[in-house]
């Protein structure tokens, strides 16, 4: 199964649909040490989606919080 990780506002922790995507991180988890450098202390949120294919072809669904990045 693949995965796209976002950087997403602090709004993320509670309604994720009204969030802001900071950054697109890929599909590899990125280290928490450069997570925190990049976006300490402003609440960011790291959100893993899964990615499926469809006909139109692929999009990204199934949000899920990984952690807030401090």
């Amino acid at each position: 199964m693949k995965h796209v990780y976002m950087v997403m506002d602090s709004r993320a922790q509670f309604d994720i649909d009204r969030a802001s995507v900071l950054e697109c991180c890929g599909n590899k988890q990125p280290s928490w040490k450069s997570l925190q450098r990049d976006w300490g202390e402003q609440g960011a949120v790291l959100v893993r989606f899964r990615v499926v294919a469809n006909t139109n072809g692929e999009f990204a669904t199934d949000p899920e919080i990984v952690g807030v990045i401090d």
